[in-house]
């Protein structure tokens, strides 16, 4: 076996990091076409590196781990490495193709914003690329769990791009809040890992994991399942992503396609094995999964705003992948989470294509004449809604999601009540995924058609041929992952085909009957989500600020002696640990240090007068100065 393509697993993240690092601390200033430049080349020189990787391991020998350093402290061995895999292969692979394609993309997207926002913006950008590709390569908990968490760091700005929008600070602060919750359960889930087995290497972990008794093994496998829940996005973590749509497009088409949302679904995949000796969590994988695939769909039928229609659809389709995985059919949830991160990429980057000649809105009703005004990105949009709904045989959906529905039919009772909350989620899926697609066709002045440049049109064709080309190779991707493509009897099958075409017949009456179209557009109960937020407002958040209040002897609290005791306690605590820390001399060192650098870099700068005279006369210095080094050199 060759040590270099293990080798290449580190120069996969690179491009990216060094990209971000580049335009994000690099202190040179950079042109317009040199930022975007940068940020393109960081985006795809990964894919060019994983792809020949994924070549190889397609050959059938990729089952090898790079070591990157190790750390023997007493018992426990700290082992950090990356693994390539037939998981990591195919996932890499996916993740490098849509980055390059949307970051190609964002540099049409981006051309009118300023130079420093450009810079902010690619850097990010590529930040995240290569923290996920640091989780899906790794092959221990550090490595995973460091890409994991800057994903999360990177979600929080990229959501927040718009620093002026009060609303976008809000997204981004409410997606990393909640996600955090769901990193601690992961975070707790690994370390009891790490106490089983010694070691942070996943091919410890998980042999650990599984001989350890069923007790620990069922808690440390419930962990897990709330930080992929958390992070993917599933009931009750759900809330955080429609707000998310506050970002750029571009923001929103790589992060809930083939990252950050789907990460919670790669990482079940990945412990797959160790997830399998923990029946009961299983089954509450499948139940959260199926649950949160028809909720989600239900709730993207009743949006007016079509990036929020695909957020819901995102926080659905990954419910699908969850279902697969608490089933025992991880290898069909990840070939979905290849196909979902084509379509989905694909819908949202051609939505964001469309509603440009809306001047930015996002509502679907702005989407009114696309066919006519951007033809290409409607018919691409097209093409993502057919793969997103499954119409049969000719669009890579209909191929994974008919093998869910057939892994949940063939998993006995258990899986055939499943499997009909999937049906109906399916059918829900059509009826959302073309009711964009019929307004597109509502009006009767056709405008003048125009398209968009080139770096919008070469990402969003290729993604478009995508949805077809992967069809027929689902269910290679399931072998290739080692597993067995799972096949219903005839008469399921052909249920599963009729369900995208009676969603479009749904999808027609919602649009084209004003009777029905109103009523959707009043549910607003059913377009918030069943208002989660709300709820855990009057139920967590309300009885906490009454009990600060009563605490501290407001509104008829207990008496004020009484009640300001944890408040001094508090603030005694505070001036004897934290204050002397308040302002720190380490902090006030580095600021004089940086201060005094900015002169001397200033200082030199002077030095560079454009006169050749002068260069010629501190040449004739230096070498002079060199001549006298060197003849006191000799003396004795």
């Amino acid at each position: 076996m060759s040590l270099s393509p293990f080798l290449a697993l580190l120069l996969v993240p690179m491009p990216a990091m060094g990209a971000f690092l580049l335009l994000g601390l690099g202190p040179a200033h950079l042109e317009r076409r040199a930022v975007q430049t940068v940020g393109m080349l960081g985006a795809v020189a990964p894919m060019a590196v994983m792809l020949p990787l994924g070549a190889y391991c397609l050959a059938g020998v990729c089952d090898g781990v790079q070591p990157i350093f190790d750390l023997t402290v007493g018992d426990a061995v700290v082992a950090l490495a990356l693994k390539l895999d037939p998981l990591s292969a195919l996932v890499g692979v996916t993740v490098t193709a849509i980055g390059a394609c949307v970051i190609t993309y964002s540099v049409d997207y981006m051309a009118k914003a300023e130079v420093p926002d450009q810079r902010r913006y690619f850097a990010l950008m590529n930040l995240f690329l290569a923290s996920m590709l640091c989780m899906v390569l790794a092959g221990d908990s550090i490595v995973l769990f460091l890409g994991w968490e800057l994903m999360g760091l990177c979600s929080f700005f990229l959501i927040a791009y718009h620093v002026t929008s009060a609303r976008a600070i809000a997204a981004g602060r409410k997606a990393f809040l909640i996600t955090r919750v769901a990193d601690a359960l992961l975070l707790a889930g690994l370390l009891l890992l790490f106490l089983e087995a010694g070691s942070v290497r996943l091919d410890a972990l998980i042999p650990a994991g599984i001989a350890t008794d069923e007790v620990r093994r069922g808690l440390i496998a419930a962990l897990l399942l709330g930080g992929a829940l958390g992070k993917s996005a599933q009931i009750p973590f759900h809330t955080w992503l429609p707000s998310a749509m506050a970002g750029p497009t571009p923001v929103s088409a790589l992060l809930h396609s083939a990252t950050m949302v789907a990460a919670g679904a790669f990482l079940l995949a990945r412990f797959a094995p160790f997830l399998q000796a923990a029946p009961l969590v299983m089954a509450a994988t499948a139940v959260f999964g199926a649950a949160t695939a028809l909720f989600g769909a239900v709730s993207a039928v009743f949006q007016k705003d079509i990036k929020r229609l695909l957020a819901y659809s995102s926080i659905s389709q990954i419910g699908f992948m969850l279902l697969a995985i608490g089933l025992g059919a991880p290898e069909v949830a990840i070939a979905h989470f290849v196909v979902h991160a084509i379509f989905k990429s694909l819908l949202f980057l051609s939505a964001g294509d469309m509603t440009q000649m809306a001047r930015g809105t996002t509502d679907i009703s702005a989407m009114r004449g696309a066919l006519w005004a951007r033809p290409l990105a409607y018919l691409a949009f097209v093409a993502g809604a057919a793969s997103l709904a499954g119409i049969p045989v000719i669009t890579a959906g209909w191929f994974s999601k008919e093998a869910i529905l057939a892994a949940a039919w063939l998993a006995g009772p258990f899986g055939v009540l499943l499997w009909l909350v999937a049906m109906a989620a399916a059918v829900m899926t059509a009826v959302y995924a073309f009711r964009p697609v019929f307004v597109g066709l509502t009006r009767i002045d056709r405008p003048r058609p125009t398209v968009g440049g080139l770096f919008t049109n070469v990402p969003v064709v290729a993604l478009a041929i995508a949805t077809f080309a992967v069809a027929p190779l689902v269910e290679p991707m399931v072998a290739f992952l080692g597993g067995v493509p799972p096949h219903p009897p005839r008469a399921v099958e052909l249920l599963g085909a009729a369900a995208p075409f009676l969603g479009m017949v749904m999808a027609a009456a919602l649009t084209f009957v004003p009777r029905l179209s109103m009523r959707v557009s009043r549910a607003r109960r059913l377009r918030s989500g069943i208002r989660i937020d709300g709820i855990y407002q009057v139920t967590f958040v309300q009885p906490f600020v009454g009990l600060v209040r009563w605490l501290t002897g407001q509104k008829g609290g207990i008496a004020d002696p009484v009640g300001t005791l944890p408040i001094l306690g508090a603030e005694r605590l505070t001036a004897a640990v934290v204050r002397p820390f308040a302002h720190d001399p380490l902090d006030r060192g580095w600021s004089r240090f940086s201060a005094g650098l900015v002169r001397g870099w200033a200082a030199g700068r002077r030095l560079q007068t454009g006169r050749a005279r002068d260069y010629a006369l501190a040449l004739a210095f230096g070498l002079a100065l060199i001549l006298l080094i060197a003849w006191g050199t000799t003396w004795r």
